[in-house]
């Protein structure tokens, strides 16, 4: 905890919602919108000013009536979607709740890497680069976050498949990528070309549907050039994530995460806020 909680986007009297930052949640698939508002709100708890999601025409009144506080764009084919990111290129972005593995996921978290700063990839966002590794470390760089289970990694690192330490695991990918990874898990694992971090202290509990896309909310919301850079951003995440799940102990679900995340908040404030 010490290594990021000097870092921490603490607010304070001088705090607004533009000097917090905006994050940018790519949704997707009608279905699955439940992934993007567990990231979404996840975010608005904890480090950003404000979160906007990017639906389609199908869903953008279920994420009206469902999550007020949010803002909508509505944005229905991939060349709408490039002309919202050339206009918008000072946010942060997170790909992957709710996206659905498919070629046009592909195709937008491929143009969100050559044009956006930091870039946060999660679950669908990566299944879509299953058998295009190479180029997807092409466009990944120091900036960027992937935040992968073990079966997203190995699909997305197929020749790493005969190493079964985790911690090789990680560091072998890491020569591949300049990027930060977050390997989810019991412990976690948090690297980049720099630095390698083991989270112990977890809860197997978090072992359920739901909770990956909470925690994706929760490293995004930090990351930022007036905040943390990723390696402290997925570091901080991942602690305020284990840290709720720990105290909540048996039969929790991802909502119970949500609801909880502000005492964890109020505890990080409490320890290190001047």
């Amino acid at each position: 905890m010490s290594f990021w909680s000097k870092n921490f986007p603490f607010k304070n009297n001088k705090s607004h919602k533009y000097s917090r930052g905006q994050l940018i949640v790519v949704s997707g698939e009608n279905q699955m919108v439940g992934a993007s508002m567990l990231s979404a709100e996840a975010a608005l708890r904890t480090g950003v000013g404000s979160v906007k999601i990017l639906c389609s025409k199908k869903n953008f009144k279920l994420f009206t009536l469902k999550f007020p506080s949010m803002l909508k764009k509505e944005v229905n084919s991939l060349n709408e979607f490039k002309s919202f990111i050339n206009k918008n290129k000072n946010s942060v972005y997170l790909i992957g709740p709710g996206a659905g593995v498919s070629q046009i996921t592909m195709q937008k978290t491929s143009y969100l890497l050559k044009n956006i700063k930091y870039v946060i990839l999660d679950a669908d966002a990566l299944t879509s680069f299953k058998k295009k590794t190479n180029h997807l470390c092409k466009l990944l760089d120091e900036n960027k976050i992937i935040t992968p289970h073990i079966k997203e990694f190995r699909t997305i690192f197929p020749n790493l498949k005969n190493i079964k330490d985790h911690k090789k695991l990680i560091l072998s990918a890491i020569k591949k990528t300049k990027a930060t990874i977050v390997l989810k898990g019991n412990p976690t694992l948090i690297a980049n070309q720099k630095k390698l971090i083991i989270n112990n202290k977890t809860s197997s509990e978090l072992a359920v549907i739901g909770t990956g896309d909470v925690l994706a909310g929760l490293i995004s919301s930090l990351v930022g050039d007036k905040k943390m850079n990723p390696i402290r951003a997925a570091s901080a995440g991942v602690w305020i994530h284990s840290k709720t799940a720990i105290k909540l102990k048996k039969g929790l679900i991802a909502e119970d995460l949500i609801k909880n995340l502000k005492k964890t908040i109020t505890s990080i404030y409490g320890r290190y806020s001047k």
